[in-house]
């Protein structure tokens, strides 16, 4: 396979998240407070999970920038890497409809760890042994707050949800910060 044909499909499978994501939100039908609050409630969670997801574009871009063959491992990982990150429509609807239940938190913080935990061995399989983990140090702080987030979800949801925009947001700066050196 060609670094060409998995990028394009990446590429793809990545734009129909966002694409899915957005069409989960609902335009209130009146727009009394109540209805407002609720539909901002999900623009939030639509910029939440689209900033997650445009890490994962962007880190993934980067890995395959530096990548010059494709070995089956990495296809077979990151078709796995992309099938799980496809479940993350599925709670930020969840959490966009019941943002006071745990379980859609709960289902999105665990994806995010299975989707991260994947990315690191389609890094290792792309890449080769040599090149060890992808930003070790910030892979494991990200592993820790977003587990701790999944326990404040089962004491205060939508405070766990809220405090989850510090995930991309930190990431978005590290990441941009790392191009710049």
């Amino acid at each position: 396979m060609t670094k060409g044909r998995l990028e394009a499909f990446s590429d793809g499978v990545f734009a129909i998240i966002i694409t899915i994501i957005v069409l989960g939100m609902t335009l209130p039908d009146t727009f009394t407070a109540a209805s407002t609050q609720a539909f901002l409630w999900e623009i939030f969670i639509f910029i939440e999970g689209g900033l997650i997801i445009g890490q994962f574009w962007y880190s993934h871009s980067r890995l395959f920038d530096k990548v010059t063959t494709i070995s089956a491992s990495a296809v077979l990982f990151n078709i796995l890497f992309l099938l799980i990150l496809s479940l993350i429509p599925l709670f930020t609807r969840a959490i966009m409809k019941h943002p006071d239940m745990t379980a859609p938190i709960i289902g999105f913080v665990i994806t995010i760890l299975i989707t991260s935990v994947i990315f690191q061995l389609l890094h290792h399989a792309a890449k080769g042994k040599d090149y060890g983990m992808d930003n070790w140090k910030f892979r494991i702080s990200s592993f820790i707050f977003v587990i701790s987030l999944g326990i404040i979800s089962f004491f205060a949801p939508q405070i766990s949800t809220v405090l989850f925009i510090i995930f991309p947001v930190a990431g978005w700066i590290i990441q941009l910060a790392n191009r710049n050196h």
